[in-house]
């Protein structure tokens, strides 16, 4: 069952991510420029906590959990770090980018694994998101890492190229399935407690 509400503020965090990332590599701002020292997973991973902020404000809205706040505000880009990472080591030990199709599914992959590890490590799984979740979601985000990666021209022309074909459709999928696994909470002024499918409802 999805969160509509959850999928619609992670939509809108996928489109503030592209825009900070859109602002650092063109216009050389948020710590990216030529001369930086500074690695780039790191600051990619940065701009990533704009993608979970607006659910953090939904969240804040609500009867606050504050382990979603350190899932989506922390984890995520620490997930995203991770996928790079996985990344480069990949076609480090390639030497070059090899067979983009693989290198791709390698990030998604790894994205995703990490991010799903953690939500579940936390206790944040929805009752409604059954393993069966996880594992489409895992499928789709290596697969679409996989065609990402593809899509792009062996010179992109533009950032906009690594936005349109691979992060910005990558993240909407995520932010889906995330919908539909992250258990929401319930309104203010209400009494959280657990049923017997182990699901937050309100008294």
């Amino acid at each position: 069952m999805i969160n509509r509400a959850g999928f619609a503020a992670f939509v809108l965090g996928a489109l503030l991510f592209a825009g900070l990332f859109y602002l650092a590599v063109s216009k050389n701002m948020l710590g990216w420029s030529d001369e930086s020292s500074t690695d780039p997973r790191l600051l990619v991973s940065l701009y990533t906590i704009a993608f979970g902020l607006p659910y953090a404000i939904l969240e804040l809205t609500r009867r606050t959990n504050f382990l979603a706040l350190l899932f989506v505000l922390i984890l995520i880009p620490a997930a995203h770090f991770g996928a790079m990472t996985a990344f480069m080591a990949w076609i480090g030990e390639m030497q070059d980018m090899g067979n983009p199709l693989i290198t791709g599914a390698v990030a998604g992959f790894a994205g995703a694994a990490l991010s799903f590890l953690a939500l579940f490590i936390l206790g944040l799984r929805a009752s409604t998101a059954g393993i069966a979740v996880f594992l489409a979601g895992l499928l789709l985000l290596t697969a679409w890492g996989a065609l990402g990666m593809k899509l792009l021209p062996e010179q992109p022309e533009s950032v906009v190229d690594l936005l349109v074909r691979l992060y910005l459709p990558w993240q909407i999928i995520f932010g889906f399935f995330l919908s539909a696994l992250l258990r929401p909470s319930p309104p203010r002024g209400t009494v959280a407690t657990t049923d017997a499918a182990g699901e937050a409802t309100a008294d």
